[in-house]
């Protein structure tokens, strides 16, 4: 008996300790948290996450490896059998000895939301001869083909876009009267059926010129379709004319110009959803118009800040179609064994373009979309389940109410602002649990602190936290380096999270700054870099 007596006197302190640490957790304020800033990145076009790529460095059998293609009326692949690869220390060499006809051979596959590129090491004409080099997105048998290229002439040089219908040229815009001195790099962020063009030369990516939404190429060739994807290549291309010279080619899925819309990925009562000792968020790989961006996911060990890029979702409404819905909450029903989401609409829906309705969609998996290239089953929203017109939606199972609680960003005719909904199930009929407030509102989220549920959202000012489920105000984080400081944050997103004991900061707040990208004029929300912030209790 003394024995033990004396075991639990040496275990006592670590016992109060535990119970302290508890306490101090169970009662704290977020108001009370002052958060710092640790990191700060924006990706443009890195961390990336490969999908094919052309190494001439590498290859044995060019002919094996990356076949040629010649016309075909019949709409089937058709080899071009005069076309010989050159090479030059390592990079290819395209001239006229090449081939009898412009060539066009193969890298890899489309995928509707990646990005693809070619290394132009030179590019040469010779006499009054112009000199084209570049790649193209073709469906089989090159009727229907969407080029990017760079083109170098006695009279003029530049970028261009050129769009093949039927095997008849359909559109050409020239984005660029220059190109550049030296080696660069020719890239195109696709978006399903419109594109955006860039240049990067020693690191630094230029904006050339882009696709918008409204002019799409879909009556030529829609690389949403499923089905068209299933029979489109990535080509490498070139007329053979003068001399080019590659370093290579590739193609992946990007983080895109920006990163925002940043929501963490959680279980259904919204506790983080942690794997490996990594916190895991969704968040918008951004190109530039607001239908032009996809669903990205990122991880993060948040005890430093080694943020991977870990895979892009993409949404089926049965349609035929990819969509690239996005700004979502995506969570792990553990009663049902099932991810869940739910998103906005930007991809559009059913046999539907551009947004609708509720301006929400739900969607499922049973396989885990967190990482690689993954598709949701999805399907729309209707007014008749969620009134009005909503943006950021975050969802979770209170189990004090029993009921599911929806959180949303509101549309009005004047501004946006926010409103819970709830509801007996997940995707069922959603009713007001308070009137919306008033106030400004974007990346509206909810989270328990201290054993309490907090709204977090992000205005005209700075980062705010509400009350839940009434959405009263009750202050403004304390940020000691906020996003655009020393100017107010306004509307971006707070993805602030408990960690548990071990971690050298127990609250992380993760978000997002709204720069758009240089030299892209008009409306265009290219925007967003990552912000990392933590905080401990009581200092």
């Amino acid at each position: 008996m003394i024995r033990y007596l004396l075991l639990f006197i040496c275990f006592l302190p670590g016992l109060t300790d535990l119970f302290a640490q508890n306490a101090d957790t169970d009662s704290v304020n977020p108001l009370d948290l002052k958060f710092h800033r640790l990191a700060v990145r924006r990706f443009i076009f890195s961390n990336n996450i490969p999908l094919s790529e052309f190494v001439p460095s590498e290859i044995v059998s060019f002919e094996s490896m990356h076949p040629a293609f010649a016309p075909s009326l019949s709409g089937k692949q058709q080899c071009d059998t005069s076309f010989h690869a050159k090479s030059n220390q390592g990079r290819l060499l395209l001239n006229k000895e090449c081939g009898k006809i412009p060539a066009s051979f193969y890298i890899g596959a489309v995928n509707p939301y990646a990005t693809y590129e070619i290394d132009i090491h030179s590019l040469s004409y010779d006499g009054d001869k112009a000199a084209e080099v570049g790649f193209e997105l073709a469906r089989l048998g090159l009727k229907d083909r969407v080029q990017l290229f760079a083109k170098s002439s006695s009279t003029e040089n530049g970028i261009y876009l050129r769009i093949y219908k039927d095997g008849n040229v359909e559109r050409e815009v020239k984005y660029s009267s220059t190109i550049p001195n030296g080696k660069f790099t020719l890239r195109a962020q696709l978006y399903g059926h419109s594109l955006g063009a860039f240049i990067e030369q020693y690191g630094h990516t230029t904006y050339l010129g882009y696709v918008s939404v409204k002019e799409n190429f879909s009556s030529v060739i829609d690389f949403r379709s499923v089905q068209t994807a299933a029979e489109s290549t990535f080509n490498l291309i070139s007329n053979l004319q003068g001399e080019a010279e590659i370093s290579g080619a590739r193609s992946f899925l990007s983080t895109g110009i920006g990163q925002a819309d940043i929501r963490l990925i959680s279980y259904e009562d919204l506790s983080p959803y942690m794997d490996q000792n990594r916190l895991w968020f969704t968040f918008s790989c951004r190109g530039i118009d607001i239908f032009q961006s996809a669903q990205g996911i990122l991880s993060v060990d948040p005890s430093v800040f080694d943020v991977r890029f870990e895979g892009m979702i993409v949404f089926d409404h049965g349609d035929g179609l990819l969509r690239n819905d996005y700004a979502s909450h995506l969570f792990y029903d553990r009663n049902t064994n099932e991810w869940k989401a739910y998103a906005c609409d930007f991809g559009g829906t059913a046999n539907r373009e551009l947004r609708s309705g509720s301006g929400l969609i739900t969607a499922t998996s049973s396989k885990d979309p967190r990482r690689g290239f993954s598709v949701m089953k999805a399907r729309r929203i209707e007014t008749s389940n969620i009134a009005g017109h909503n943006e950021d939606p975050c969802i979770f199972y209170d189990t004090n109410a029993k009921k599911w609680r929806l959180l949303t960003s509101v549309l009005t005719n004047r501004t946006i602002v926010s409103g819970t909904f709830e509801s007996d199930t997940w995707d069922g009929e959603f009713t007001p649990v308070a009137e919306p407030i008033k106030m400004n509102s974007t990346g509206t989220s909810i989270q328990k602190i201290g054993g309490k549920y907090y709204a977090f959202m992000g205005g005209l000012g700075n980062l705010r936290a509400h009350s839940y489920p009434d959405l009263k105000l009750l202050g403004e984080l304390n940020l000691d380096l906020q996003p655009h400081w020393p100017k107010p944050a306004q509307r971006v997103w707070a993805s602030l999270i408990p960690l548990p004991e071990g971690f050298p900061y127990r609250y992380v707040l993760l978000t997002m700054d709204r720069p758009n990208f240089p030299g892209i004029k008009g409306a265009n929300w290219s925007y967003g870099a990552l912000y990392f912030y933590g905080a401990n209790i009581g200092y």
